[in-house]
Order: structure tokens, then sequence, then C-alpha cells
């Protein structure tokens, strides 16, 4: 498998950084702006938060520089004049960082710095937020079409997490996942594994709640937004410029299934019906983070150049394999290529104690699609490096 068939970098950790740091930032210039102004220990806390925000800021643009604009700048010279951009905005954004900190400091001992700090905050706001909106919508999709999913991942692990402890890790965490929705959540701690999340979640939790009552009051409900049960159905579409039948064989196909799939390494048909038709069983072995686990799978639809169908089959004598999900491609010849759309329906759940534990494992599997976009794009990348026919022997 050749480069342009991985799958691109999901960018949207950025996004989620970036909504932290505007979200505190407007905490932070509506408390000082309020009246009564804040208490000593308010005052306190408030300052060593914006430090220590714009420590992380600081770190944040220099992961950038030295590590993830370099990389891009060699991969795709074409990108040099954004980069360049990108470049001036934390040159100048630099000595804001410098003035809040330093106004932060000052506040911290002095009451009456109050509004020499506002003003700091202020100004900082001015010059970050459009940054911060320009790399999202101009810079991070040049990111995504340039480094693979791999590579982005080097980078996240070696500049942002490997280098940090775990204390400043489970600081980072709940900031970062404070408020958000359960997408976002799902990416934010996706970028660990397992037993990394569950000591980072449940660790640090109850000292960063107790440091936000400090510094933003007792009232302010810092939690993500999980509220929500998974979703058991989705789809997504992708045109493709090839032929229906081309697209099909390769799904049809399903030992190359880890070429596309995120988390399938492996799939082996099985004794029985021929491969690739209705009642044809495959074994498919998967793969996320420290976690394996496989799966029987059916093959309930093979329309050739139109609808390939599968489910996990339920085994209902191994409960930690209750459940059922179905899973389509559907491919209708559009112009001079092809609408291709993957679905998935859960048809059954786990057992009730079972799905908990799942979904905090594998929060991925709250929502298929942004997998399914990826194992589309794949598809897609392989159509036109010409590698879409199916293996021989």
């Amino acid at each position: 498998m050749t480069t342009d068939t991985l799958p691109h970098a999901d960018t949207r950790i950025m996004r989620i950084v970036h909504n932290a740091l505007r979200r505190d930032l407007a905490r932070a210039i509506q408390v000082l702006g309020a009246a009564p102004a804040p208490t000593s220990a308010q005052r306190v806390a408030l300052a060593d938060h914006l430090v220590w925000m714009m420590h992380f800021l600081h770190l944040h643009h220099s992961g950038e520089d030295d590590a993830l604009w370099p990389l891009v700048r060699q991969l795709n010279p074409a990108a040099g004049a954004l980069l360049d951009v990108m470049d001036a905005d934390h040159a100048r954004i630099g000595p804001e960082i410098e003035r809040v900190t330093a106004a932060a400091i000052e506040y911290r001992a002095d009451p009456a710095a109050r509004q020499d700090f506002l003003q700091s905050l202020t100004a900082l706001e001015h010059a970050l937020l459009p940054h911060l909106q320009r790399e999202e919508d101009k810079m991070m999709p040049v990111v995504a079409r340039t480094l693979t999913g791999r590579q982005w991942d080097e980078v996240e692990q070696r500049v942002f997490i490997a280098s940090k402890t775990k204390r400043e890790l489970g600081t980072e965490a709940h900031w970062i996942i404070d408020g958000v929705d359960h997408e976002d959540y799902d990416v934010a701690v996706g970028k660990v594994g397992p037993l990394t999340r569950f000591i980072l979640l449940h660790t640090f939790a109850r000292p960063y709640r107790r440091a936000c009552a400090a510094r933003w009051g007792a009232h302010l409900d810092v939690s993500p937004r999980l509220h929500r049960p998974p979703r058991t159905e989705g789809s997504v579409e992708l045109w493709i410029d090839a032929p229906a039948r081309q697209l099909y064989d390769a799904v049809a196909d399903v030992t190359r299934i880890d070429e596309r799939s995120p988390e399938c390494r492996r799939c082996t048909w099985l004794p029985g019906r021929s491969p690739g038709t209705v009642g044809a069983r495959f074994r498919g072995h998967n793969r996320a983070h420290h976690l394996r686990w496989s799966r029987l799978c059916e093959v309930t639809v093979a329309d050739p150049g139109r609808t390939f169908e599968f489910h996990t089959v339920s085994e209902r004598r191994n409960p930690l394999y209750h459940d059922s999900t179905t899973w389509t491609y559907t491919f209708r010849a559009d112009g001079d290529g092809t609408q291709v759309t993957h679905s998935y329906r859960i048809d059954r759940l786990p057992y009730r104690p079972l799905l908990a534990l799942y979904l905090r494992l594998l929060p991925q599997h709250r929502d298929m699609r942004p997998q399914m976009r990826q194992n589309l794009e794949a598809l897609r990348k392989q159509a036109h490096a010409g590698t879409t026919l199916p293996r021989t022997a």
C-alpha cells in the first residue's frame, strides 16, 4: 500500500483545543469585567490559571513551529505562502502572550492591576482569535490533505503528548473536554490508550472541578455534555471518479479491508460459501490502541456493482459478542464516476453493563461516521492509484 492510499490526517483536535482557549479567555474577561471584583482567593486562582494557559499556548505554537509546519512545508511546498502567514501570526501573538503572563503575575500580587490585566487579555483576543479561525479554515485543510493519519499521529504523540507528565496531561485533558459535546469528547479522549485514559479521567477530574470553582465560581458546570446514547445508525457519501464495479470489487474483497479501515487489521474468509457471496462468512481481526478483538461476519447482500452488505454475527453463547451491526456499501453511477454510500445500523446493542464499558474503552464507537469517512477517502485514493483490483492467488 502506498502513502497515497492511507487515510488523511484527522485534525479535529486542533479546533477542540482552540475552542478551549476561546472559552477560557471569554470566561476570564467576563469575571474581570464584572462587579464586584474577584475576591483575593479567586484573584489568585484566576491569575495562576492564565499563567498556565499562556504557557500552554506558547508550547502549542512552539510545537507547530518546530515540528508540524516544517513537515508540511517539506511535503507540500505549495503551502509555503500560507505557512508564512502562520509564522507571522505566531510572531505577532508571542508578545501578547508575554504581556498577559506579566499582567497576570502583577494582578496576582496587586488587585489594583485588574484593569491592566483585563486590557492585556482583550489585546490577546484581538490578535489570537482571527489566527485561530484562519488556522482552522485554511491551514488545517491543507494539513489534512498533506499528512497521512499516521504522520499526524506521530507528530501529535511525540510533540504534544509524550513530552508531558501524567499530571500535565491530566490537567490539559479536563481543560480540553470542559463543556464539549460527545463527538469532541470522543476525539479528545481517544488520543491516549485505554489505561492512560482511565487514569487521566478519574484521577484529575475532582482537582479540575475544584480549580474551576475557585477561578470561575461554584455555579459553573464544567462537565462534558455526554448525556446522549450512542448513534445506532448513520451514513456517509463520497463521489469517486472510478467505475462502480471496480469499487464494488475492492470492497467485496474483505481481505483488503485493512487498507481502508482505521481499526480492522485483517479479514479471513472461512470455509463454506464462496467468498463474496451471500452467506459467506469471514472473521475480522481488529485493533484500537492496546485493545484487540475479532468478530465473525456474514455477507447478507452481494449485488455486484450495486450493493455489498455484511453484518457481525451475534454470538448468543458469548455475552461479549451479543451485539450485531449491519454494514452496507451502495454504488450508484453518477456522471464519470460513482456515488458511494457507506452506512451502518446497530441491529442489536451489547448488554447494558458491557455497552457502558465498551463506550468508555472505545469512545469512537459512539458515532462511527468519522471512521467511515476515512474508509471512503482511502477507497478513493486506492482508485486513483489504480490498486482497487482484487488480489489474485
